[in-house]
């Protein structure tokens, strides 16, 4: 599992692509994964603040895109909040953490 915190400014768009890697150091092949996240203000709040939607852009390169637009993130409360990214098999057979960290809303001061 990686640790990525994550820093972002009210109303700006945000683009995250991480290659994952392994715990031995190698890349992570997510092939036959899915992959999702979210972002919360701590990990036993019921409330999401927003649905991270990660993609998987390269499977056997494990590598994970992030976006999200200017209306997303002006929408977002100014916090230090957590998130985590997991990928899942069909049925949730496995599930594993692969990324967390804390996300960091800033506010804007031109908008």
């Amino acid at each position: 599992m990686g640790v990525y915190n994550i820093s972002l400014s009210k109303g700006e768009n945000f683009d995250l692509t991480a290659t994952l890697q392994n715990s031995t150091g190698g890349i992570m092949n997510l092939s036959g994964y899915s992959v999702r996240g979210y972002v919360r203000y701590g990990y036993g709040s019921s409330g999401i603040l927003i649905d991270l939607a990660p993609s998987v852009l390269d499977s056997p390169s494990g590598v994970v895109a992030i976006n999200l637009s200017p209306a997303q993130t002006a929408a977002l409360p100014v916090t230090v909040a957590l998130y985590d990214v997991e990928r899942y098999t069909s049925g949730n057979f496995i599930v594993n953490k692969i990324l967390n960290g804390s996300f960091t809303i800033n506010p804007e001061a031109t908008y």
